[in-house]
């Protein structure tokens, strides 16, 4: 684990805000047909949770910021949220794949019409920043309060930042994205596709076996 430091007033470095083009995005989420929420392209202002840059409250008026986790690729987006808790090293980890089957998970793909400015997270962009490369994207849940406050100081000294971009820590192939809801314009996200989770049972035992990871039988 590496040590991160509390954000400072002024960064060591200068985290540096790089755009990324028009892509297809993709996203896990809860969703309920019956209420509508939440939707593919719909971000999550609930204040609800413990994630890694979520959630996030404005200093000054305790709101909301509303934020939607993605990835470049299925399968980033399956390993960054259903295999979010695999021990490291996993071998012999037995994945409890009918919990996530039975869920309220869907896994929709988002256009991305519009360019997004986001910060780069990765190991660059970090080292640009003064910190060391995976101090904000890699560590267990006992940091999360500290790499939320990070995720708050990048939104308060960054007006112009859309989001968070970073490599997958449990997909090195996959690039991860957080935006921000009060930063994205809706209408630059269009809905594409949107399946339950279930649809993706062979991709998920797929990666779990590429993790070396068993799956708990079906009593």
């Amino acid at each position: 684990m590496h040590d991160l430091p509390d954000p400072p007033l002024t960064p060591p470095g200068d985290f540096q805000l790089i755009e990324r083009q028009p892509r297809v995005l993709f996203r896990i989420h809860s969703y309920d047909g019956d209420s509508g929420k939440y939707a593919a392209d719909q971000f999550n202002d609930s204040g609800l949770g413990n994630a890694r840059f979520s959630p996030l409250r404005c200093t000054d008026t305790g709101a909301i910021i509303p934020t939607l986790y993605a990835a470049d690729s299925e399968r980033g987006a399956i390993a960054e949220v259903l295999l979010h808790d695999l021990p490291r090293p996993s071998a012999g980890y037995i994945h409890d794949l009918e919990r996530d089957l039975q869920s309220t998970l869907h896994l929709s793909s988002l256009f991305v019409l519009c360019p997004l400015r986001v910060i780069n997270l990765t190991s660059l962009g970090m080292s640009a920043a003064g910190l060391a490369p995976f101090a904000l994207s890699d560590g267990q849940k006992t940091i999360y309060p500290r790499t939320r406050a990070w995720a708050l100081w990048i939104w308060e000294h960054y007006p112009n930042a859309q989001g968070l971009y970073w490599t997958s820590q449990r997909d090195s192939t996959a690039q991860a994205y957080m935006l921000f809801g009060d930063r994205v314009n809706v209408e630059s996200l269009k809905p594409n596709r949107t399946h339950p989770i279930s649809a993706y049972e062979n991709d998920i035992v797929t990666l779990l076996a590429e993790a070396g990871a068993a799956i708990a039988p079906n009593i």
